[in-house]
C-alpha cells in the first residue's frame, strides 16, 4: 500500500499538468472578451505615457506655470476668455504650454490646465516638433458618426490613476485661429482627431472622466476620492456644467465597451471562388458560366494516303483531301 500512494499521487499530477495543457488555448482564446482592445497603432512608443502611472512634476523649465489637477475650479470654469491679442507676449505663452507638455510627457495642453482660463490649448500628435500645433478660439463643427473607444488618461487626472474608455469620433471638421492670429479650418482624423477633442473639451469644463461609462467612473472612484482628499480649500468643483455636459460630442458611453470575439484568420478555411470573364469586355450582362462543362468534338481522323492499299490514293504523294478543289 505505502508503494501505491506514491504512484497514484504522481498520476493525478500528470492528469492535472495535461488538464492545464487542455483548456490553456480556451483560456486564451476567452480574453478578447475580458481585455478593451486598444487601438495602439495610433499611439507611438512615446505616446503611451498617457497609459502609465506617475505624479506630475512639481515644477517646470523656465516657467512659473504647473499642471492644475483636479478638482480645481479653473479646469470646470466657463466660458473661457477668447484670444483676440496675438503678440509676443502671446507666443511666449505658447511656448511655455508647449514645454511644459513636453516635460509632462503629454501630447496635448489646454489653458485651464496651467490655472489660465483663455480658450487656448497647444497639442503635438507627433513625435516631430514639425507638427506642434497652437489652437486658439476653436470650434468644431462637425463631427462623424463613426465612433472609436479607446483609453484616454488626463495630466489633470495622473493619468493611469484614473484613465477609462472613450468615445471619440473618427474625423472631426475644426476651424480655429493660430499663434498669429490666422483664421484655419481643417479636416482631422485618426489620433491627431482624438487630442483634439480631448483639448477640446477642457475648454469646455469637460475632462476625460466626464465620459466614462460607470464601470469605468466606479473603478477610479477611489483615485476621485483621493483627489479631493489632497485638495484643501473649499470650492473643488466636481462635475462639469450642465450645459456643457449636455452637449458633448459624441454622447458618452452608456456601458463598457466589449468588443467582439476576434477569429484566426489563418486558421479559418477559405473557399476558393471562381473568377467569371465580363461579357465582351462591357462588364454587362454578368459573366460566363465557367462551371458548364465544355463539349468535347470528335476529331475528324485524315486518311494517309501512303499507307493505303487503293491505288486511287497512291496517285500523288498527298492525301485526296489535298486535291480537291
Amino acid at each position: 500500500r505505502t508503494n501505491i500512494e506514491p504512484r497514484s499521487e504522481t498520476m493525478v499530477l500528470h492528469i492535472r499538468i495535461q488538464l492545464i495543457a487542455l483548456l490553456a488555448p480556451v483560456a486564451e482564446s476567452l480574453l478578447p472578451y475580458q481585455r478593451l482592445n486598444v487601438n495602439i497603432k495610433n499611439y507611438s512608443t512615446s505616446k503611451q505615457h498617457n497609459l502609465q502611472m506617475r505624479l506630475n512634476p512639481s515644477s517646470f523649465t523656465d516657467t512659473d506655470y504647473t499642471i492644475t489637477e483636479f478638482p480645481r475650479p479653473a479646469l470646470r470654469r466657463v466660458p473661457n476668455a477668447p484670444i483676440v491679442i496675438f503678440d509676443d507676449q502671446f507666443e511666449a505663452k505658447t511656448r511655455e504650454m508647449l514645454g511644459v507638455m513636453y516635460e509632462a510627457k503629454g501630447v496635448g495642453l489646454a489653458a485651464p490646465q496651467i490655472g489660465l482660463n483663455e480658450d487656448v490649448f497647444v497639442y503635438n500628435p507627433s513625435d516631430s516638433k514639425d507638427l506642434e500645433r497652437v489652437v486658439c478660439n476653436p470650434m468644431i463643427t462637425k463631427y462623424s458618426e463613426e465612433v472609436i473607444v479607446e483609453v484616454e488618461g488626463c495630466l489633470s487626472l495622473r493619468s493611469d490613476d484614473c484613465a477609462g474608455q472613450v468615445a471619440r469620433s473618427t474625423w472631426i471638421e475644426a476651424k480655429y485661429q493660430n499663434e498669429l492670429g490666422q483664421n484655419v479650418r481643417r479636416r482631422l482624423k485618426g489620433f491627431e482627431a482624438r487630442v483634439f477633442q480631448h483639448e477640446y473639451d477642457h475648454l469646455k469644463g469637460i475632462l476625460c472622466y466626464d465620459r466614462f461609462p460607470p464601470e469605468d467612473r466606479e473603478a477610479v472612484q477611489k483615485s476621485i476620492d483621493s483627489f479631493l482628499g489632497l485638495y484643501p480649500e473649499d470650492d473643488a468643483q466636481i462635475e462639469p456644467d450642465a450645459e456643457e455636459a449636455k452637449a458633448m460630442q459624441p454622447r458618452p458611453l452608456s456601458a463598457k465597451f466589449m468588443p467582439p470575439l476576434q477569429l484566426d484568420e489563418a486558421k479559418v478555411k477559405k473557399v476558393p471562388v471562381k473568377a467569371t470573364k465580363p461579357s465582351r469586355g462591357f462588364g454587362m450582362g454578368g459573366g460566363k458560366n465557367t462551371d458548364k462543362k465544355k463539349e468535347k468534338k470528335e476529331k475528324v481522323k485524315v486518311r494517309n494516303a501512303f499507307r493505303s492499299d487503293n491505288p486511287k490514293f497512291k496517285s500523288s504523294g498527298k492525301t485526296a483531301f489535298a486535291n480537291r478543289k
